[in-house]
């Protein structure tokens, strides 16, 4: 049954987890959601959102800045979930129908691709430095949104963090600049 695995989304779509397909994304709701989504399942000092995270990434330059903009959209309908969970959750009906999370993720951000027009989210997310791109954002996020561990130490060794400090905005300014950004990427109008 559809309602079964479907959300209703903020502009009043139905988003289908197991059978996506573009006319049910837009970008508004993307922004909106991410806005709404704190980073770290929400342990950082103040919140800090996936929408803030992904506007600041689309600005480094080792990566296209609109794959970095859009590069955790599937976000949006799968929230945030640590990388360390994600690696061992499974989604499915019954039995004869199980795929692992991140499969399943990456079939939303095709998705998500296809639906905005963006070539680098069809194919594979992590393409042309985004990784890079997202490793310079966790170096930077953990000495300015989290507290000192040598854990966070090892994982960013090596990755140079930005210059400025991270202060979070509002989660409606970062919506808003979100959008904007994609339009400024884009040039499509919100």
């Amino acid at each position: 049954m559809q309602n079964e695995r479907s959300i209703l989304t903020y502009t009043g779509k139905l988003f289908d987890f197991w059978n996506p397909f573009p006319d049910m994304i837009c970008i508004e709701d993307i922004a909106h959601a991410l806005a709404l989504t704190n980073r770290y399942n929400g342990h950082t000092y103040q919140p800090y959102s996936v929408a803030e995270h992904c506007e600041r990434m689309s600005y480094i330059p080792t990566a296209h800045p609109l794959v970095s903009l859009l590069h955790d959209a599937a976000e949006a309908y799968v929230s945030d979930i640590a990388s360390p969970q994600k690696k061992h959750l499974w989604w499915g009906s019954d039995l004869t129908d199980i795929v692992s999370f991140r499969e399943q993720e990456s079939k939303i951000i095709r998705v998500i691709g296809e639906a905005l027009n963006v070539r680098g989210l069809q194919s594979n997310v992590k393409f042309a430095g985004v990784k890079e791109a997202d490793l310079i954002m966790l170096a930077t996020e953990v000495r300015d949104l989290m507290p000192e561990s040598t854990i966070w130490s090892e994982w960013v060794k090596g990755v140079e963090p930005l210059e400025g400090k991270i202060y979070p905005m509002h989660w409606e300014l970062a919506e808003d600049q979100f959008l904007a950004r994609y339009e400024e990427l884009t040039g499509r109008t919100v």
